[in-house]
């Protein structure tokens, strides 16, 4: 039987997770938020709720990756992707022509972000939690 390694496993989990997401924030951070505060006005929220991307999408991923408050970390990433059902995928069963979901990214962050709350940041984590 192979030995198990747990530990570099939540790493993986991490590393995965905040990278892809801060990548998104980064496109933010370069683009501005105009695309969602456009999104929120259509369906009656105030737009200053658009700034909470920032939240989600560039301090929660580090947080993430560094393993600072990781559970942290990952229930903002849940609140963010129920922000974006909302707002992007309200069919959130819709396939895709290709017969994948259309939020198929959204299930992915959502399955890792559950993996993280359950099991905290491992060894390789700035705070254990």
């Amino acid at each position: 039987m192979p030995k198990s390694f747990p530990n570099f496993g939540l790493l993986m989990l991490r590393l995965t997770l905040g990278v892809c997401l801060f990548m998104h924030g980064v496109a933010k951070i370069m683009n501005g938020v105009g695309g969602i505060k456009g999104m929120l006005g259509a369906k009656g929220l105030p737009e200053f709720i658009a700034y909470g991307v920032y939240l989600g999408e560039i301090i929660a991923p580090v947080m993430i990756i560094i393993g600072f408050f990781t559970r942290v970390g990952a229930l903002v990433v849940l609140g963010l992707c129920g922000v974006i059902f909302y707002l992007a995928h309200p069919d959130f069963l819709a396939l895709s022509k290709h017969g994948g979901f259309e939020a198929e990214i959204l299930y992915l962050y959502i399955g890792i972000s559950l993996c993280l709350l359950a099991c905290g940041g491992g060894r390789f984590s700035v705070v254990r939690d």
